[in-house]
């Protein structure tokens, strides 16, 4: 069935442009139709499952028109119905400033040691000798609402978890070898009672997207990612607890 042209709409005085126009051009910052928001408002669920359905693909052709392709890759999977998780080019992802900043922090938390999980570590390691240690931390990725990466994901975590191999050489000095992975995740959901921006519209209700779902077969799905930062370096640790580690 082509939801574009499906005759509620024409039935509700709609053309083809403004049955298309709900969500208007996020991307250029353009309004929808409020003839199609008013006659949205008035559908049943199914109609107004068809009507988003068909703005969605619409909004699809937009984003690949503003080079937005990674937001329009993730909105059409969402649609097309597989549930199965997609993998996210990392070159992609940080090369939005939100995920680099969340990138440097975990970074500098473990150059912190802000669970004091290395301090405690590095008091039991003997001069001389080797040992292997792990931690973790995450942080939340708040994307832009003028970003591409709103619109692929909204928020997401990134989990930097960090393996090294430590040497204690005497009088305070250090070697460490290993590496940190930053995995990236997030779900491509929507929630009842919740809502997201779009520009140009306003706020979209999680629960009209749910109607996709129902009645259209698009699926939630994970995203994911991951890279590896490698390192050889060598630090400061004194038994007072003065540590001095630059990882960057």
């Amino acid at each position: 069935m082509n939801t574009s042209t499906f005759g509620f709409g024409i039935t509700n005085g709609l053309n083809s442009s403004e049955y298309n126009n709900l969500f208007g051009n996020p991307f250029w910052g353009e309004a929808g139709s409020l003839k199609a928001k008013s006659i949205y408002q008035q559908l049943n669920e199914r109609e107004k499952a068809l009507m988003l359905k068909a703005n969605y693909i619409e909004m699809i052709k937009k984003a690949r028109e503003r080079n937005y392709n990674m937001a329009a890759d993730c909105l059409q999977w969402w649609l097309d119905g597989s549930g199965f998780t997609k993998n996210i080019d990392f070159h992609w992802l940080r090369k939005n400033r939100e995920v680099i900043a969340a990138e440097n922090i975990n970074v500098e938390r473990f150059e912190k040691d802000e669970d004091t999980k290395l301090g405690i570590f590095l008091l039991t390691l003997e001069e001389g000798r080797s040992k292997y240690f792990s931690t973790y931390y995450d942080k939340l990725v708040r994307a832009g609402i003028f970003g591409e990466l709103y619109y692929a994901s909204g928020d997401s975590t990134l989990k930097s978890k960090c393996d090294f191999k430590i040497k204690n050489n005497g009088n305070d000095n250090y070697s460490l070898s290993g590496h940190i992975i930053h995995l990236w995740n997030d779900r491509y959901d929507w929630h009842k009672g919740a809502s997201a921006f779009i520009y140009g519209f306003g706020n979209v209700g999680d629960s009209d997207a749910l109607l996709v779902e129902k009645y259209c077969g698009a699926k939630p799905f994970e995203m994911r990612s991951q890279w590896k930062q490698n390192l050889d370096k060598t630090f400061q640790f004194t038994s007072s607890g003065n540590l001095i580690l630059k990882l960057k």
